[in-house]
């Protein structure tokens, strides 16, 4: 197991769920608690203002930086690429948690990397997945309906130290609270590996 004392959050979910709206009110939420930290992804796709605040290569830059080590864990999904900066390391060997919006296929990558990680899913009734994929107007509704279809909730993964779902259906703030809490226990947790088994 990696030489560190933090824990990475993996927010993991279907497109339309709520990830980003949940990730920026906690993010708000606890911007005065210590140790927390939240990770800003590289995306091939231009940021549109309107959902996660991303930075954003080409493909051909990407895959530069990937080679060049930029990142600490790399994913392609839905024809994009996907990467997490390598200070992400150096926050956990600090001591910090980690947090970070995540595919769940990359989830046994990410626990090859970070050691035993901490998985939070984000849920939302099909029918709210589906008003919310077509508002944001980039897949066809024959797109979106195949989307949504294909997704089933994530199990518990082996390596996981714990694992939490959260229903983002309805009271978004409810929710968001609930992300905050579990956040805040994890800080916790990260001074006191006796916790974290407990809240495993």
């Amino acid at each position: 197991m990696p030489d560190r004392r933090g824990i990475f959050v993996a927010i993991v979910g279907p497109s339309g769920a709520g990830k980003d709206t949940l990730l920026a009110l906690a993010r708000e939420a606890l911007q005065d608690c210590p140790g927390i930290r939240f990770a800003r992804r590289v995306i091939t796709r231009d940021a549109d203002g309107a959902t996660e605040d991303h930075d954003t290569l080409d493909v051909a830059s990407f895959q530069e930086a990937r080679t060049r080590g930029d990142f600490c864990l790399s994913w392609e999904a839905h024809g994009l690429c996907y990467g997490l900066p390598a200070s992400i390391a150096l926050e956990l060997k600090a001591g910090n948690v980690v947090v970070a919006n995540m595919s769940r296929r990359s989830l046994d990558l990410a626990a090859g990397i970070f050691g035993g990680i901490d998985v939070v899913e984000i849920t939302a009734r099909p029918e709210l997945l589906i008003d919310r994929l077509t508002a944001r107007g980039r897949e066809t509704p024959q797109e979106i309906a195949a989307r949504v279809a294909r997704y089933a909730p994530v199990d518990r993964p082996a390596s996981a130290i714990g694992f939490l779902s959260i229903d983002n259906s309805d009271d978004v703030s409810a929710a968001a609270g609930q992300l905050a809490r579990h956040l805040k226990t994890r800080t916790r947790a990260a001074d006191d590996p006796s916790i974290s088994s407990r809240l495993a």
